[in-house]
């Protein structure tokens, strides 16, 4: 019989590790640190999925840890006195950091990204271009400035970045998501940007306070979209068109969106799709902006009628 190529649970358990930071041992600041506080920060660090599941999660987006003493001393392997010494270790060099909350409360820590100069990849880049045989293939100098390089040198096939969120923990994912959301009034209203939104300021940072994600944010504007196209397929035939840049339509969306945020916390039970919600908020008020355009478009084509309102069907 063929041997099964499924994956078992003690063969993905056995399988797994932790990341040890190399410039732990090519930086003069970290190769005095003692293993403990190595292996302590490593694994502290490999516990990032634990906090976010767990929210901990400071309002800034920053993820902190809340151990005791006596629960680091059960993940570390080590009595108390040596938790107390690496902790020490690693607030020294500037790699933890503690929160003091009160009496009786454990403390926040905060791990910190070690300091990384130009010097220190330098150092792993030559460690990684020795031959088996010990010798130094030929490599480039960081330092110095090659001006007879080849002229092609922007061809060179480096590696290709890779954003995939495949590539980062779900601490990292969610942080990027705050950043983004965060600041989302910074670059989504920019007209140099080439993604400017149709919304003013004021309401697309009423947005970054309901919304966690930027794909959030996107599906939310895109049923805004919808809304409209919706009100000018209805009355396509008589050439009226909503303008999202009209000055007196965008104070106009941000107060509808303040009233439809309003009933999702008043009525949070009885509105059962919030999705369908929003979108029959935002065609009642797009209807509501038609009917108004195209009585100033009736008026403007036949002005005798606007003169007399008596025998005007719009006065």
């Amino acid at each position: 019989m063929e041997q099964s190529r499924r994956y078992n649970t003690h063969e993905v358990y056995g399988e797994t590790f932790l990341k040890l930071p190399k410039v732990f041992f090519s930086s003069n600041k970290y190769q005095s640190m003692s293993n403990d506080a190595k292996i302590a920060y490593t694994l502290l660090k490999d516990r990032f999925n634990y906090s976010v599941k767990n929210d901990w999660v400071d309002k800034n987006g920053d993820i902190y840890f809340i151990f005791t003493n006596e629960e680091l001393m059960n993940l570390l392997n080590v009595h108390k006195d040596k938790v107390i010494k690496v902790k020490k270790e690693l607030e020294k060099t500037k790699l933890l950091e503690q929160e003091r909350l009160g009496l009786n409360k454990p403390n926040h820590l905060y791990l910190l990204r070690p300091e990384v100069t130009a010097k220190d990849v330098y150092k792993q880049i030559s460690a990684e271009t020795v031959d088996n045989n010990g010798s130094r293939k030929n490599r480039h100098n960081l330092y110095k400035e090659h001006k007879d390089s080849d002229t092609n040198r922007y061809n060179i096939d480096t590696q290709k970045l890779n954003f995939s969120t495949a590539n980062f923990s779900p601490a990292e994912i969610n942080k990027q998501n705050r950043d983004l959301v965060s600041h989302a009034n910074d670059f989504l209203t920019d007209p140099d940007s080439g993604l400017e939104v149709f919304l003013e300021p004021e309401a697309v940072q009423l947005l970054s306070f309901w919304c966690r994600t930027p794909q959030q944010m996107h599906r939310f504007i895109g049923i805004i979209l919808n809304a409209k196209y919706a009100v000018e397929k209805e009355h396509r035939d008589l050439g009226v068109w909503i303008a999202l840049d009209d000055p007196e339509l965008k104070p106009l969306m941000t107060k509808t969106l303040r009233r439809y945020f309003n009933a999702l916390r008043s009525n949070e039970k009885h509105i059962k799709n919030v999705e369908n919600y929003l979108y029959g908020t935002m065609q009642n008020l797009f209807g509501i902006w038609w009917n108004k355009q195209a009585a100033k478009q009736y008026q403007k084509a036949h002005p005798e009628e606007t003169k007399n309102p008596q025998s005007s069907g719009w006065a």
